[in-house]
């Protein structure tokens, strides 16, 4: 077996030990960094927002371009026409208008623009960075991906948009459409309005029907999106009933979609919502075929309470990030035994400082030896970066590895600098 790692090269000290320190094995795997294994680190490890990027010396609005592109413009210098020139409109593929300070009203009238041209082709749509938001701005996005219904990837983030603006798309229930990708990021999606209560003190009532009609609308949303694949919403302002109704939606046995990123959203003061999340995602019936689900939740200062209440939930998921929760080794101890029943394939728990404890308690060896014949857990990729490992840890996931503690096949472990450069694993 082999192992596709990554490793600092700098230096740490060697007689930095532990009393779970393991002897070396007969046979090692060396480890060395790769240009690939620094790349997935850069991207799943650590959680950072995408930035918008632009090739140099490239004219998007020229005329070979498949493109319209219109960057930090004012919303009246918005022409579609004179960005379109003397191109077909069945060439262009994407739209791009960011950080342009447009608002919903600008955006329904750049969708008329757009409009007024037959674009089969167009299957990306970009207005990140704007002012959008309100009923305009659910009427036009409506307007436009039944204009244009080859639109597949849908980017949205850092706007004014509410969930609720996109109930629009389920308006007629028969009306689906082919969008994959859906970019919600940095947005105040909540729809939660301030409740008052009645002279006959009927609040409770009033926020039990507003319970269900959330969750009737918001499954109306996502049936309407039958293709979805891919959310984010990363840095979004959501409250606790839109999230809980939004993910349970996302994730029915019905649903395609496999990744779903909640990165800074504060669940670690929200643990009941994460309970409810958790316990929402309901196993698969036997009889269907598994779907992959990567959820992120990295950056929420979720602790140990909050991988606990992971570990002790019915979830059944493909691959899970963790990363930067100041999870320490009593953490670990309960992902350990999550680890051996839930059938995970990915964890990433990189920037949680819990040193070679952690690592002892994660990989639970006594348990692990008692089923030398099978591997205990389906643990494929496995990321350790920023933990404070040394060498000592090494040696242990060596040991777990003969035991068949996983078919590990990608360890990612940069910025442990109490790791030796060079060291070997035993497998």
């Amino acid at each position: 077996m082999s192992l596709s790692t990554a490793i600092p090269a700098s230096s740490s000290d060697a007689s930095y030990g532990s009393p779970m320190a393991l002897p070396k094995s007969r046979s090692s795997v060396s480890l060395k960094s790769t240009a690939t294994s620094m790349e997935n680190d850069r991207t799943s490890a650590s959680p950072t927002l995408c930035s918008l990027e632009r090739a140099e010396g490239i004219e998007c609005n020229a005329g070979n371009s498949r493109e319209i592109l219109f960057l930090d413009l004012s919303p009246a210098d918005l022409d579609i026409s004179e960005a379109l020139g003397t191109r077909a409109p069945e060439t262009i593929e994407c739209v791009r208008i960011n950080r342009c300070r447009m608002t919903g009203e600008f955006f329904a009238s750049t969708v008329d623009s757009l409009c007024q041209f037959d674009l089969p082709n167009l299957h990306t749509v970009d207005i990140s960075q704007n002012h959008v938001g309100g009923a305009k701005a659910a009427h036009a996005l409506h307007k436009l991906l039944t204009h244009a219904p080859a639109i597949r990837f849908l980017y949205l983030g850092w706007n004014q948009l509410a969930l609720a603006d996109l109930k629009y798309l389920a308006t007629f229930p028969s009306h689906t459409f082919k969008i994959s990708y859906l970019d919600l990021r940095s947005n105040p999606l909540s729809t939660a309005s301030q409740k008052r209560k009645g002279k006959n003190g009927s609040l409770a009532k009033t926020a039990i029907s507003n319970n269900v009609s959330c969750a009737k609308w918001i499954d109306g949303l996502v049936d309407s999106l039958p293709d979805l694949t891919h959310v984010l919403m990363a840095q979004a302002s959501i409250d606790d009933q839109t999230l809980s109704a939004f993910m349970c939606a996302l994730t029915r046995p019905q649903s395609h979609v496999e990744y779903i990123g909640l990165e800074w959203v504060g669940l670690g003061s929200r643990l009941a919502t994460l309970n409810t999340i958790m316990n929402g995602i309901a196993p698969l019936p036997s009889d269907t075929l598994a779907r992959p689900l990567h959820l992120n939740l990295a950056s929420n200062d979720l602790g140990d309470s909050g991988a606990e209440i992971i570990s002790h939930s019915s979830a059944r998921l493909t691959s899970i990030t963790l990363a930067c929760n100041f999870i320490t080794e009593r953490g670990t101890g309960f992902l350990a035994k999550w680890l051996l029943e839930s059938g995970l394939t990915s964890l990433d728990l990189s920037d949680n400082y819990f040193g070679d404890q952690g690592i002892v308690s994660l990989l639970d060896l006594a348990t692990v030896r008692k089923s030398p014949d099978t591997f205990a857990t389906q643990l494929r990729s496995l990321g350790l970066n920023s933990c404070c490992l040394s060498d000592v840890s090494l040696r242990m996931l060596g040991e777990a590895l003969e035991y068949k503690w996983a078919p590990l096949e990608t360890l990612r472990i940069l910025r442990n600098s109490r790791i030796s450069p060079g060291v070997k694993i035993a497998v």
